[in-house]
């Protein structure tokens, strides 16, 4: 039978250290010991304990001094440490927990009260090694490498999250709907110095006023209809974490300016309430619409736009980085296809070709989508090809006629892009800006294209 855990005892004096181990190892413990605090601090090293039972009068190094050593040397995880001591003075007590120490039993212990303290300190450090491992998986699923971008595109966007990881301030994320602006949120909480706490998401477009401020801010029971209970709001649920204020620019102008005050006094109102409560948070936002066009036309206030946008990022559009598509698509049918149990072999060459040459006005979230849809309809173990595909998809590619080109997939790519921005340029007489509109793509990156592929770029507006 596998011991409940292993106990490092650590006393200068035989006959402490037989009554600990009879009554330790009489629990089914696993006891090591060691006759001092140097020889403690090398089992700790070595033996890797699940609790140390430390004697305070030791000659040479004293348990405070032992503790201290020993926590310092603990890499990750934690080790609870409690001190036997026959002191029972204030000041020998408080010297030991600020010397690292966990717990105390004082000399001479009660048996039912050291195994309940044992049991204690094992517990909390059971919970604390499950939360770290937690922590880790999370890190993993919200890290770098789960989004996916070696494009040139990508790696403006992580050279700019990597700048913003350790600094509080507000972060404002745009870019269409689809491109993984809470994907980088949970990213940027995660991989900073909030990420212990929670990160908290509102889409603010999906309530109306009344229901959104309440959401955000909590309420007092009986403040409104259906108000039966005290209710805390998505900021102070945030407490020391981040909070997620997705679609900011569909707010009204009223919650605009309880927005803008929260931002500035670090402070929220509960519906119904009349004094504020102070909050910790960060706050990161994110719109699929251009805010500086939204001030303009009067519909987002200028104010909280400058308060928002400490520190904007604006994540591309899918047809911006093309280099992207085969490895995305690669890793939605690894993780879709586990899901669902499903055995598929991967993408025929063509199938690569049509998905790397789609518009996909949905982006990353749009190409997910259509490799689920695939691979429900794949028979088990084969290719996903161009037939496996949806019809908006294949109709595309036929009517570019991508069909009969030959070459690498950076050629077909850069052919699609001509034959479309080409027939762009027809149809919106050479007006750039609607013709990034349509595309998809900024108009500088539009004029670089245009430039490579020899379009004329000198056509009036």
């Amino acid at each position: 039978m596998k011991p409940k855990a292993k106990i490092l005892v650590v006393d200068d004096h035989p006959s402490n250290i037989k009554v600990l181990r009879t009554r330790l190892s009489s629990d089914g413990y696993e006891v090591i010991t060691a006759a001092n605090g140097r020889e403690g601090l090398e089992k700790c090293q070595t033996e890797n304990p699940d609790l140390v039972m430390l004697d305070v009068m030791m000659p040479g190094m004293d348990g405070y001094e032992t503790c201290r050593k020993m926590k310092k040397s603990l890499p990750t995880g934690f080790m609870p440490v409690i001190m036997v001591t026959a002191k029972t003075d204030t000041a020998s007590i408080v010297k030991g927990f600020e010397a690292g120490a966990d717990d105390y039993v004082t000399k001479p212990f009660q048996p039912v009260e050291l195994m309940a303290r044992v049991r204690s300190m094992l517990r909390i450090r059971n919970m604390h090694n499950e939360n770290l491992e937690l922590r880790h998986e999370l890190l993993s699923s919200h890290g770098f490498d789960n989004i996916v971008g070696s494009s040139t595109a990508m790696k403006r966007v992580f050279e700019m999250v990597e700048k913003v990881l350790d600094r509080n301030i507000t972060v404002l994320l745009t870019g269409q709907t689809g491109t993984g602006k809470e994907a980088i949120a949970r990213c940027i909480h995660y991989n900073g110095p909030r990420g212990n706490n929670r990160f908290v998401a509102a889409n603010c477009g999906a309530l109306t006023e009344s229901l959104l401020e309440s959401e955000l801010f909590g309420h007092k029971k009986g403040s409104f209809t259906g108000a039966v209970d005290d209710r805390i709001g998505l900021f102070e649920a945030a407490e020391g974490g981040t909070i997620f204020l997705d679609e900011i620019t569909e707010t009204s102008q009223a919650m605009q300016v309880k927005l803008l005050r929260v931002l500035q006094e670090g402070e929220v109102t509960r519906v119904g309430e009349v004094e504020p409560r102070k909050i910790n948070v960060r706050v990161i936002a994110a719109t699929n619409k251009d805010p500086e066009l939204e001030v303009k036309a009067g519909r987002f206030r200028q104010d909280l736009f400058y308060r928002l946008s400490v520190f904007p990022i604006c994540l591309p559009p899918l047809t911006e980085r093309r280099d992207d598509i085969p490895v995305l698509a690669k890793l939605f049918l690894k993780k879709y296809s586990q899901a669902m149990n499903l055995e598929c072999s991967g993408f025929t060459p063509e199938a690569l070709e049509v998905l790397a040459g789609y518009s996909w006005p949905g982006n990353v979230r749009e190409l997910e989508n259509e490799i689920q849809r695939a691979l429900v309809l794949l028979r088990p173990g084969g290719y996903i090809g161009i037939t496996d595909l949806s019809a908006k998809v294949r109709n595309e590619h036929t009517i570019l006629g991508v069909t009969t080109r030959r070459g690498t997939l950076k050629e077909a790519v850069e052919a699609t892009e001509q034959e479309l921005i080409k027939r762009s340029f027809e149809k919106h007489s050479g007006n750039k800006t609607r013709m990034a509109d349509e595309l998809g793509i900024s108009r500088w990156t539009l004029l670089q294209k245009m430039r490579a592929f020899g379009i004329d770029i000198d056509t009036d507006e």
